[in-house]
């Protein structure tokens, strides 16, 4: 896995959680290996709309084998599950979304 992809990714993931999900004022705490299950960040509902903004905006669709509160403990977890499923051009590095949600390679 490239740490470049891996970083990337984080970060993007880091920003909707803050963002979407915890809102600015209680978003000061989270880091890579807060536990969003165990905290009720990620409910039924949350991490159904994680993983449609996953698809959309890095073009990865998780298998339902991935599909585990294991994969899904933390930020730095997801991320790793999503960077294992990016898309691969032709023989070149996988595609990485920018953080408005465009692809770059």
């Amino acid at each position: 896995m490239s740490g470049d992809h891996y970083t990337h990714v984080l970060e993007v993931l880091t920003t909707y959680v803050s963002e979407r999900l915890l809102g600015e004022d209680n978003a000061s705490d989270l880091t890579e290996r807060t536990p969003l299950l165990e905290l009720g960040v990620l409910n039924s509902i949350e991490t159904s709309r994680l993983v449609a903004y996953i698809r959309e905006t890095f073009g990865v669709r998780l298998p339902p084998t991935s599909m585990t509160g294991d994969n899904f403990r933390d930020l730095a977890t997801i991320a790793g599950v999503v960077v294992s499923h990016l898309p691969s051009p032709a023989g070149d590095e996988p595609a990485v979304a920018s953080t408005n949600g465009g692809i770059r390679a």
